[in-house]
C-alpha cells in the first residue's frame, strides 16, 4: 500500500485520508485532518494546534506539540520523501 505524506512532518506515514479512519502520524503525532490542512493558520480540529504551528514545533521538538515528544518514533527508511 502506498502511503500519503504527513502534512506536518512531510514523511510518508499516513495510511489513509479517509476521515472515518483516525490516522495519527507516528513520527510527529499529527492527526490527519483535511479541514485543518485547508486552513493551516487556524487552530481547528482534533490537533488543538494549527498546522503551521505544528510544523514549527516538529522542527524544534520532533513532534507536533512539545508534550507529544515521548509518543513519537524515528522515521523508517521507506517513509523518507526520497523513497516515495
Amino acid at each position: 500500500m502506498k502511503r500519503l505524506k504527513c502534512p506536518c512532518c512531510e514523511y510518508f506515514t499516513v495510511e489513509s485520508d479517509d476521515e472515518a479512519i483516525v490516522d495519527i502520524c507516528e513520527v510527529c503525532f499529527w492527526q490527519y485532518d483535511i479541514v485543518a490542512h485547508k486552513f493551516p493558520e487556524r487552530n481547528i480540529g482534533a490537533n488543538h494546534v494549527s498546522l503551521s504551528e505544528a510544523r514549527e514545533n516538529f522542527k524544534k521538538y520532533g513532534a507536533c506539540k512539545k508534550e507529544f515528544k515521548h509518543l513519537v518514533r524515528e522515521t523508517l527508511k521507506e517513509e523518507h520523501p526520497k523513497n516515495n
